[in-house]
C-alpha cells in the first residue's frame, strides 16, 4: 500500500466542496444549538438549507472531466459518484423544507439536530464517492450511527426509541458482516482498493476468503438496502422514526447502497458473479413475495409503505442480478432510473403523510385517510397518483422503471425472477387500490383525532413538482432518462484507476 502524502490541489477542493460545505455548515450548527442568540428556529434553518443548497450546487456545477481518485482512493470524483450524491442532496434538502411546515419544525430545527442530519448526508457523500475499503465504511457508519440516534431522539417517546434501538442492534450487527467480509476481500487480494480488487479478483476464483468475504460483503449491504430476510428493522423503524425520517431513510439510504453495490457487483467483483448471483436472486425473490404479502395486512400506513419499500428493493435487486449476464452497462441504467422513480414517489408519498400528520397523530391509519377526497381533494389526487406509480400504472414512472427493470432481466434470461416480480406487482395493486378506494369511494369515519393540515405553500409545490415528475418521465422523458442512466453506468465497467504524474489517479 502507498502511504505517501498525496497532492491535494485546487481541482481536489473543487471536488470535494460538497462534502467541505457540509461539514463547515454541520460545525456552524453544533455553535447554534449552545446559543441562544444564533440559536432560533429561522437561523437553524437558514444555515442548514444554505449549506445543503451549496453542496447542491458544487455537485452539479464541477465535475471533472474523467473518472478521479484522490488521497489513495479514499475520494472518488466521476459521473457516477455525482449522480449519488446529486441525487442524496435533492432528498435531503427537500425533506428539510417538508419538516419546516410541519408540526415537527421547532423539534427539527434546533442546532444539535441539523448538526447531526448534515453529519449523516455528508457520511452518504463520501460512501457514494468512495473506493477505498476503509474510507467507505467509514461513510456508511457516519450516516448510520446519525439516523440511529435521530430515530429516538427527534421526536421521544416509547415507540420511537424501541424502534431506534432495533435498528441499533441489528444495524451494529450487520455492521460487524460487513466489516468482516471487507476484512477477508483484503487478506485475499492483498489491497482495499475496488479498483485493485477488481484486478486481483479474477485470479483468485476458487479462494475461500474471497468467496466469505463477497457473501458476508452482500449480507452488510443487503441489510442497508431492507432485502429480506434482513428486512426486519424496517417495518417498526419506518413506523417509529417520525415521517420526514422514514422518508430520507426510504430514499437516500437505496440511493448510497445502490451506487455502491453497482460498483461493488458492476466492477470489482464481477468476475466472481456466480458466488453473489444465487444469494441475491434469492433475496430479491424473497423481498418481493414477502414485502408484497405482508403489506396486505396493514392498517398503518408508513407500515404499509415499509414492506412496500422492501418489496421495491426486491424490484431493484432484479437488475442487479442482471449485471451477471455481462450485458453492458444496461442493467445498472435500469436501477438506476428505476431508483429516480422511487424516490420520486416516496418523497411525494410521505409529503403527503407528513402534510396530513398533527401533534397527536403521528402515525395515520387507513380509517384517517377515508373519505379524504371530499375534505383535501387536491392531496387525495397527488396520493393517487402516486399509489398508481408504485403499482406500476401507466402512465407512471413506476410503470417505465419496473419495464426497464424486467427488460434487463429477460435480456439476461432471468426470467424466473421476472415471472415472481410480475406476480408481486399483481399482489401490490390491492393494497395500494385499497388506499385510493378508502379516499375517494368510502363515506368518511369518525376517528379520535380529525386531520388539520396547515396550509404551506412549499409542501403545496413540492407535491406539485412530484406529480408532474412523475408523469412527464413516464409519458415524455423515459427515453431521454434512459440515454442519461445510461452514459452515467458506463464508467462502473471502465477501465481501472490508473496513477498519473500528479499523484492523483485518473482513467
Amino acid at each position: 500500500m502507498n502511504f505517501n502524502i498525496p497532492a491535494l490541489t485546487p481541482e481536489f477542493y473543487l471536488t470535494t466542496l460538497p462534502v467541505l460545505s457540509l461539514c463547515v455548515g454541520a460545525l456552524i450548527a453544533m455553535l447554534q444549538g449552545v446559543s441562544r442568540r444564533l440559536g432560533g428556529e429561522n437561523a437553524v434553518f437558514a444555515v442548514v438549507v444554505l449549506s445543503l443548497a451549496v453542496s447542491l450546487a458544487a455537485a452539479v456545477i464541477y465535475s471533472p472531466a474523467v473518472e478521479t481518485s484522490y488521497l489513495n482512493g479514499g475520494y472518488l470524483a466521476g459521473v457516477l459518484a455525482r449522480f449519488g450524491q446529486t441525487l442524496i442532496l435533492i432528498i435531503a434538502l427537500t425533506v428539510v423544507l417538508l419538516f419546516r411546515s410541519t408540526f415537527l419544525h421547532d423539534r427539527f430545527l434546533r442546532g444539535e439536530i441539523t448538526a447531526l442530519y448534515l453529519m449523516i448526508v455528508t457520511g452518504m457523500l463520501v460512501t457514494v464517492a468512495s473506493e477505498d475499503l476503509v474510507t467507505l465504511f467509514v461513510g456508511l457508519e457516519l450516516s448510520s450511527i446519525g439516523l440511529y440516534a435521530l430515530v429516538g431522539y427527534l421526536n421521544p417517546s416509547r415507540r420511537s426509541q424501541e424502534g431506534a434501538i432495533k435498528y441499533f442492534v441489528l444495524g451494529s450487527f450487520a455492521a460487524a458482516l460487513l466489516l468482516f467480509g471487507f476484512a477477508l476481500l483484503y487478506v485475499a487480494t492483498g489491497s482495499l482498493r475496488l479498483s485493485e480488487i477488481s484486478q486481483a479478483a479474477p485470479k483468485l476464483l476458487d479462494h475461500n476468503w474471497v468467496r466469505l468475504g463477497v457473501v458476508f460483503s452482500l449480507v452488510g449491504l443487503s441489510f442497508k438496502l431492507a432485502l429480506a430476510p434482513f428486512h426486519l428493522w424496517a417495518p417498526d423503524t419506518y413506523e417509529a422514526a417520525p415521517t420526514g425520517l422514514t422518508a430520507l431513510m426510504a430514499t437516500t439510504v437505496k440511493a448510497m447502497i445502490l451506487v455502491l453495490v453497482a460498483r461493488f457487483f458492476a466492477g470489482s467483483l464481477a468476475s466472481v458473479y456466480h458466488v453473489w448471483l444465487p444469494a441475491l436472486m434469492f433475496a430479491a425473490t424473497v423481498s418481493m413475495i414477502l414485502g408484497n404479502i405482508m403489506a396486505l395486512v396493514q392498517t398503518s400506513l408508513k407500515r404499509m409503505l415499509a414492506y412496500s419499500s422492501i418489496a421495491h428493493s426486491g424490484y431493484m435487486a432484479i437488475a442487479i442480478c442482471a449485471i451477471g449476464g455481462g450485458t453492458g452497462s444496461f442493467p445498472i441504467a435500469a436501477v438506476l432510473y428505476y431508483l429516480i422513480g422511487y424516490t420520486i414517489i416516496s418523497l411525494g408519498a410521505f409529503g403527503v403523510l407528513m402534510w396530513l400528520e398533527n401533534q397527536e397523530n403521528d402515525n395515520l391509519i387507513l380509517d384517517d385517510i377515508t373519505g379524504l377526497a371530499k375534505k383535501h381533494p387536491w392531496a387525495a389526487l397527488a396520493m393517487a397518483v402516486f399509489m398508481f406509480s408504485f403499482a406500476g400504472m401507466p402512465p407512471t414512472v413506476g410503470f417505465i422503471g419496473k419495464f426497464f427493470v424486467f427488460n434487463a432481466a429477460i435480456t439476461n434470461q432471468l426470467y424466473g425472477l421476472v415471472i415472481i416480480g410480475v406476480i408481486g406487482s399483481s399482489i401490490s395493486l390491492f393494497y395500494y387500490l385499497r388506499v385510493i378506494v378508502r379516499m375517494y369511494m368510502v363515506e368518511p369515519v369518525k376517528v379520535a383525532v380529525p386531520l388539520a393540515p396547515l396550509r404551506s405553500l412549499v409542501v403545496t409545490g413540492i407535491l406539485a413538482v412530484a406529480v408532474l415528475a412523475n408523469l412527464a418521465l413516464g409519458t415524455l422523458f423515459p427515453e431521454t432518462t434512459m440515454k442519461w442512466m445510461v452514459n452515467t453506468s458506463k464508467e462502473v465497467a471502465a477501465s481501472p484507476l490508473k496513477t498519473s504524474a500528479t499523484g492523483n489517479i485518473s482513467h
